[in-house]
């Protein structure tokens, strides 16, 4: 996806949405720029998943969306 039409999306998402999004996105960049090579960054990930099952749960009605719902939900947005 390219970078101009992600920055509209995220812009178009509720406040709340954003700065949730925000804190994932500093989460998931403090792992890959740690120096610690004895874990990976996927291991890390899913460390941090084991113990918190329900970290991304707001976003699992995302996984069923295709290209046709998105136009449908999109068709009157002007950005």
């Amino acid at each position: 996806m390219p970078y101009d039409v992600l920055e509209k999306t995220i812009n178009s998402l509720p406040e709340a949405a954003v700065i949730e999004l925000t804190h994932y996105v500093q989460y998931l960049a403090s792992i890959y720029s740690t120096k610690e090579k004895d874990i990976s960054v996927t291991n890390r990930i899913n460390d941090f998943l084991q113990k918190n099952p329900d970290a991304f749960a707001e976003f699992k009605t995302m996984e069923k969306a295709s290209l046709s719902s998105i136009r449908e939900l999109t068709k009157n947005d002007t950005w």
